[in-house]
């Protein structure tokens, strides 16, 4: 039993080891099983198509028996990303496409505003408030006038005061 456990590893290793260059294969390629000693025996990966089996020695010699997956949690993984992918792709499509057209701009001029009806010009029955209003504007033109004068003068002494600090 002991010579043919050593047969068996002597046989693995040779197995795991990549092709001797007198077979004319490169010295890299790497080999299509891996395995991994475990306590009653090795766990053989098939490099290629992922498959794991339990290898273990028996009365006749060594056996590898496939390692059982548990299938239906993997397709129901794989269900669901399928899902999340559709999904994905439905949200990237939806990114894409072009905004809803503007509705159509109203091109007419707008209409000047009409004054209040109260500063509407005064008739001859009001010429009393016709002149106290016509006062009233003055005084408002003037007050303004004054206020934009001392605002410019101000900035004019602001300028001054930069120059002769600068």
């Amino acid at each position: 039993m002991r010579n043919s456990t050593l047969a068996l590893a002597v046989l693995l290793a040779c197995a795991a080891s990549p092709a001797s260059a007198q077979d004319g294969a490169p010295p890299n390629v790497p080999s299509r099983y891996s395995f991994n000693r475990v306590d009653d025996g090795f766990l053989r990966l098939d490099n290629q198509t992922g498959q794991i089996a339990f290898c273990s020695p028996h009365a006749v010699g060594w056996a590898c028996q496939a390692v059982p997956e548990d299938r239906a949690a993997l397709e129901k993984e794989i269900a669901r990303l399928q899902g999340e992918v559709a999904s994905l792709k439905s949200e990237i499509a939806a990114l894409r496409e072009p905004p809803p057209p503007l509705p159509p701009a109203d091109l007419t001029p707008p209409r000047p505003p009409r004054p209040p009806a109260d500063l509407t010009p005064p008739t001859t029955e009001k010429s009393e408030d016709a002149t106290k209003l016509r006062e009233d504007i003055e005084r408002a033109r003037a007050a303004f006038e004054n206020a934009w004068r001392r605002l410019v003068e101000m900035i004019l002494n602001f300028q001054k005061d930069m120059m002769r600090k600068g």
